[in-house]
C-alpha cells in the first residue's frame, strides 16, 4: 500500500482544464493529498484563475516559473517541492488536461502493493474515441530512432509528393488516411498480443521492454527516486517516455501497469496551445532534439546519466 502520495499538475496557459482536473481531484474519496501546479511560465492569466481556484487550500500548492522550463524542469520544480518540503517519494505526475472521473481512483491507486522492483506505475488512460492510451508500444531500438530523425530533416518534395499532399487535403483522402492509421493500429495491438510483450500478473501487469507507460498520468515511486531524483531534465518537450524506459532498463526498475483503474485523457490542448501561431517546424525542432538525446543514452552508463541531474 502506498502510504504518502503527492500529485504534480503542471500548467501551461491551459488553466481552463487545470482548473477542471483540479476539482475532479477536490472530488476524490481520498482527501488532504498534497497537490502542486506547476505554472510553467504563462503569460496570460493562468496564475490569477488557478489562484481563485486554490484560494485558502491547506493541501494545495502553486508554483511559479518565470519562464516555460518544459515538460521534466517544470515537473522537477514540484518534485523537489513534494520531496524536500513535504517529504513525499511516491509521486503522481498528471498532465493538466486529465479527468478524474472515477471519484474512488485515488483510493485505488493508494491500495496497490509495490514491489521493491517496480519504479513507476500507470493505469488505464482512456483518450479520444474511447481508446486506451497504455501501454504504448515502442520497439527500444536505435533503428527506429534514426529514422524518426531522418524524417524531421527539411526536404523539398519531389513533384510526386506534391501531388500527394494536394490529394491528402481533400476529406476523402483524409478519410482514408485515417483508416489506414486505424488499421495500423489494429495490427499493432494484435502483434502485441501475439509476441506477448505484456507479462500478466492477476490483474496486474509488469511491461516488456517493448511497451512504456504513457506519459500523461505516471506515478513514479519511492524506488524510482532512490536512484534518481528527479526526471532527466535534459528533454524540452516529446520523448519523456522513452527517456523514462532508456532509465528503467539501465536501472534494472519496472513499469507496472494496473488496466482496472481509468482515468480520462482530453489530449495535447497545451501543446497545441504551445504551437499556436507558430511554424510547425518548430514542433519538428523539439522532436528531432529528444531522438538525439535518446541516441546518446542509449551508450551511456547508468553512473554517467545519474551524473547528469546534478
Amino acid at each position: 500500500m502506498i502510504k504518502k502520495m503527492g500529485i504534480i499538475l503542471l500548467n501551461y496557459l491551459n488553466y481552463e482544464d487545470t482548473i477542471e482536473c483540479l476539482n475532479s481531484l477536490k472530488a476524490q474519496t481520498v482527501k488532504n493529498i498534497s497537490i502542486v501546479i506547476v505554472d510553467n511560465g504563462s503569460n496570460n492569466s493562468s496564475v490569477r484563475k488557478i489562484k481563485k481556484e486554490i484560494g485558502n487550500s491547506d493541501n494545495i500548492f502553486l508554483i511559479q516559473s518565470d519562464k516555460n522550463l518544459g515538460f521534466a524542469r517544470g515537473n522537477n520544480l514540484g518534485i523537489n517541492f513534494l520531496k524536500n518540503k513535504l517529504y513525499i517519494d511516491n509521486i503522481l505526475l498528471c498532465n493538466n488536461d486529465l479527468v478524474f472521473s472515477d471519484s474512488t481512483f485515488l483510493d485505488k491507486l493508494q491500495r496497490q502493493s509495490i514491489a521493491a522492483d517496480v519504479g513507476a506505475v500507470g493505469t488505464s488512460i482512456i483518450g479520444k474515441l474511447f481508446k486506451n492510451q497504455n501501454p504504448a508500444f515502442w520497439d527500444f531500438s536505435k533503428k527506429s530512432i534514426i529514422s524518426e530523425i531522418q524524417s524531421l530533416e527539411p526536404q523539398e518534395p519531389s513533384f510526386k509528393q506534391k501531388v500527394k499532399n494536394e490529394l491528402l487535403k481533400s476529406s476523402f483522402f483524409f478519410s482514408l488516411k485515417n483508416f489506414k492509421i486505424k488499421y495500423q493500429e489494429n495490427l499493432l495491438i494484435k502483434k502485441n498480443e501475439k509476441d506477448n510483450l505484456l507479462t500478466s500478473c492477476e490483474s496486474k501487469q509488469i511491461l516488456s521492454k517493448k511497451n512504456l507507460l504513457h506519459g500523461s498520468a505516471i506515478l513514479l515511486t519511492s524506488n524510482y527516486f532512490r536512484v534518481f531524483p528527479y526526471l532527466y531534465p535534459k528533454t524540452f518537450l516529446y520523448g519523456e517516455e522513452m527517456v523514462l524506459k532508456i532509465l528503467f532498463e539501465k536501472a534494472k526498475l519496472k513499469m507496472l501497469f494496473i488496466p482496472d483503474i481509468s482515468i480520462d485523457h482530453k489530449e495535447d490542448k497545451s501543446s497545441d496551445l504551445s504551437f499556436e501561431g507558430k511554424n510547425e517546424e518548430l514542433g519538428h525542432l523539439y522532436r528531432k532534439q529528444s531522438d538525439e538525446l535518446i541516441l546518446e543514452l542509449f551508450d551511456k552508463e547508468l553512473k554517467d546519466i545519474q551524473a547528469e541531474f546534478y
